[in-house]
């Protein structure tokens, strides 16, 4: 069974921009959670096999983290056995995170850190952006589908 969430060795630079130079999130969780979100609203997926210093599973206990990687997980396989808490199920629904953090993460380093654009307000802009996109009367009619 899985018991640490993998952090894209690629993304190690981008992590830590994040967290420690732009000061946007707290811990490195908060930032890979926050970047699978966006890979996941954005449709990017990208798998990789090298990875950084993993964060023990134990961290992602927030209210949100275990009901994004549900969310997910859901959303991609349409099979509740994915909220299970062990089991092969679960394995890849952990791999699914991984992988849409990864992409959120090509997603912002390609919009602000490769361009040194401010990291605050160009995530502000981009959530508005995400916010203009979807309303909950979307989100609700589109259940029914």
């Amino acid at each position: 069974m899985v018991d640490r969430v993998r952090k894209p060795a690629k993304h190690t630079e981008t992590l830590s921009f994040l967290k420690d130079e732009a000061g946007i999130f707290d811990s490195y969780k908060d930032a890979m959670v926050f970047a699978a979100a966006l890979g996941f609203s954005r449709k990017k997926s990208v798998e990789f096999e090298k990875s950084s210093e993993p964060i023990p599973l134990s961290v992602f206990r927030g209210e949100y983290d275990a009901a994004l990687m549900n969310i997910l997980a859901l959303s991609e396989y349409e099979d509740s056995a994915y909220l299970e808490f062990e089991g092969e199920k679960f394995d890849k629904k952990i791999k699914l995170f991984e992988e849409y953090a990864c992409g959120g993460l090509d997603i912002i380093r390609s919009t602000i850190v490769e361009p040194g654009l401010d990291a605050q307000s160009t995530i502000v802009s981009m959530i508005l952006d995400e916010e203009a996109e979807h309303n909950i009367i979307d989100d609700i009619t589109s259940l029914s589908r």
